[in-house]
């Protein structure tokens, strides 16, 4: 799901819930605040301290009764999505293994979750951390569907959410179906 937060000219910018069903009325974004527009909106938020909002937008949920492992995809702030149905997994017992794949350009695009810590002492969690253009990162580089390949040899067995820049999920599901 996402919301369209409108900013102070009028116009609105999308942005992911990373909130979780449990958590009722409560509204978590994750907003990466790198170019001069976004900056300019935090700033904005912060000195009215409301915003204008218009939603939900999307289908992103588990729903029925699918029992398959699930597989996450996400670039950059497209975590927002990822995160809250992990952490609606996590609050509801949810047992099947979750692959949870994470790109970034850049390591700095990498930002703190505030339950990481949780989510890792969760058995059936795998978490993959992937830059693809940082020659200094010490971690997996490289493009999130080439990591997701190589590990994972069957799709078909897995039930596959992707989220980030429009350019990014369609180009991930044509690597993956091909």
């Amino acid at each position: 799901q996402h919301v369209l937060l409108q900013r102070e000219d009028g116009s609105v910018s999308a942005f992911s819930i990373a909130s979780a069903p449990q958590q009722g009325r409560e509204l978590e974004l994750h907003i990466l605040a790198r170019d001069s527009a976004t900056v300019d909106l935090l700033k904005y938020l912060q000195k009215e301290r409301m915003a204008q909002i218009q939603m939900p937008f999307g289908d992103v949920h588990l729903a029925g009764a699918d029992e398959r492992p699930l597989l996450l995809i996400a670039a950059g702030t497209g975590m927002a999505q990822m995160h809250s149905l992990i952490e609606y997994c996590r609050a509801t017992g949810f047992s099947q293994p979750i692959h949870v794949y994470w790109g970034a350009r850049v390591a700095d695009d990498f930002y703190t979750l505030k339950n990481l810590e949780h989510w890792l002492a969760m058995p059936q969690l795998h978490f993959h951390q992937i830059v693809s253009e940082d020659s200094g990162w010490q971690g997996r580089a490289g493009l999130l569907y080439e990591a997701v390949c190589s590990d994972i040899k069957n799709l078909t067995d897995y039930r596959v959410m992707v989220s980030g820049s429009p350019a990014m999920v369609y180009g991930t599901f044509d690597a993956l179906v091909a």
